[in-house]
């Protein structure tokens, strides 16, 4: 089967922390790409879902926020794709 992807996906090993309604869990960045990100978190979350809305947190110089929609779940991994940014420091 051929790759349907739109977007070349980069590796990447990056801390974040994903947040699902007022809770923030530390997690770690698999691979992004323009359109959304593979996330790896230690346990699955009670009540994820697909569709769900959440937020990732990511630090560099300065912390940014996205805003994100699940789109897949897989043990220990969950796939996003995002909707909005914005820097939040």
């Amino acid at each position: 089967m051929a790759n349907q992807r739109l977007h070349v996906r980069l590796d990447c090993k990056e801390h974040c922390r994903l947040g699902l309604k007022e809770l923030l869990y530390p997690a770690r960045i698999e691979n992004i790409s323009l359109e959304g990100v593979l996330v790896c978190v230690d346990d699955l979350y009670p009540g994820l879902h697909v569709g769900e809305d959440c937020r990732l947190l990511m630090r560099g110089l300065d912390e940014y926020e996205y805003l994100c929609k699940i789109v897949r779940i897989e043990p220990l991994y969950v796939a996003l794709r995002f909707v909005e940014s914005h820097f939040t420091t």
